[in-house]
């Protein structure tokens, strides 16, 4: 077996170990099983923040801009452009 044989065959183990999220414009955005958590994670730390928000993860972007309804219409596409902050009505 020839070292480009190898590489191929890596390759492939490496995809399947990946998620894959096809885009619109007919390319595919790979991120790691971990990304999943990631990505939520970062969504749930940006809601209601405004302006002192994190960058966004990429896979959130991914999801927004997939041709995948699985993906597009998931909880990882959410727009948080409806969400407003939410006025504290503690007592001080």
């Amino acid at each position: 077996m020839g070292l480009r044989d190898k590489l191929k065959r890596l390759e492939r183990a490496r995809r399947k170990e990946m998620i894959a999220i096809p885009q619109k414009d007919g390319t595919i955005k790979r991120f790691p099983k971990s990304a999943v958590r990631d990505a939520y994670a970062n969504l749930m730390n940006r809601l209601g923040t405004g302006a002192d928000a994190p960058p966004e993860h990429p896979m959130l972007e991914a999801a927004r801009n997939s041709s995948d309804p699985s993906w597009s219409e998931s909880t990882y596409s959410a727009d948080e452009s409806w969400i407003e902050p939410v006025e504290d009505l503690s007592e001080s």
